[in-house]
């Protein structure tokens, strides 16, 4: 095999790939599914190369197809993502969870996905609240809007253009937002140091009341503190 050849190989795999992983986006957008037509027509793309490939992924649980013959995400992705920052959720669940509790409020925890966006990773409910808010784990939304974006580039090292909020979290300890997502809502948000081979995270609360910030942020602020203190000794143990 020539070297063209090996290049258009490599091209062609890289494509397929790509289409592949449209696929999978295109169906998490869409909680009914749809046909392989329909699919096809979303896409553009051809459907018999379309229908080769959801049978590989079906065959890896990745799709499935139900009986009215539309496709829908399987849970083989459900296994993938457990396998993300494992650590990071299981070891943040409880405080999490005590955090919610004391306050009476939803808390999140956000990672970076992108240079534009942060996505909630977990997301605890407070269990004796009488009304809190409520979101969804995977819910993305820009960086600089939100507590828990900002509360991640006021970890970062200063820079001239940072926003005025961004300094703000900086100079204070913790990030605020109101109506950023939610309309309404108010964010506190405060950066977690991580080990330096783990992505970047804030952990936050999501409130109604916005005299209870000065009240609420010092519980963040110990709930990150707790849940950077046991990534460093989770991973002191695993050395």
């Amino acid at each position: 095999m020539s070297v063209e050849d090996n290049r258009g190989s490599s091209v062609s795999g890289a494509q397929t790939l790509d289409r592949g992983i449209r696929v999978l986006w295109h169906l998490a957008r869409r909680p009914d599914g749809e046909t392989l037509t329909e699919m096809a027509r979303s896409l553009e793309l051809n459907r018999n190369a379309l229908h080769r490939m959801l049978e590989a992924l079906a065959a890896h649980n990745l799709v499935r197809r139900t009986e009215d013959k539309r496709y829908h995400l399987a849970y083989g992705l459900v296994e993938l993502a457990s396998a993300v920052d494992s650590d990071l959720r299981g070891l943040a669940y409880p405080i999490m969870a005590g955090l919610a509790d004391a306050v009476d409020a939803t808390a999140h925890l956000m990672v970076p996905v992108s240079d534009a966006e942060v996505q909630a990773v977990l997301v605890v409910e407070p269990r004796l609240a009488a009304a809190h808010i409520a979101f969804r784990t995977g819910q993305r939304h820009s960086i600089d809007r939100g507590s828990g974006g900002i509360a991640i580039l006021a970890g970062r090292p200063p820079r001239d253009d940072d926003p005025a909020e961004v300094v703000a979290a900086r100079d204070q300890g913790y990030a605020v937002s109101t109506g950023h997502v939610i309309p309404g809502v108010i964010g506190v948000s405060v950066p977690v140091e991580t080990p330096p081979t783990m992505s970047e995270v804030s952990i936050g609360v999501s409130l109604v009341d916005p005299a209870a910030i000065e009240q609420v942020a010092p519980r963040v602020v110990e709930a990150a503190r707790e849940v950077s203190a046991q990534l460093f000794a989770s991973r002191s143990r695993v050395r």
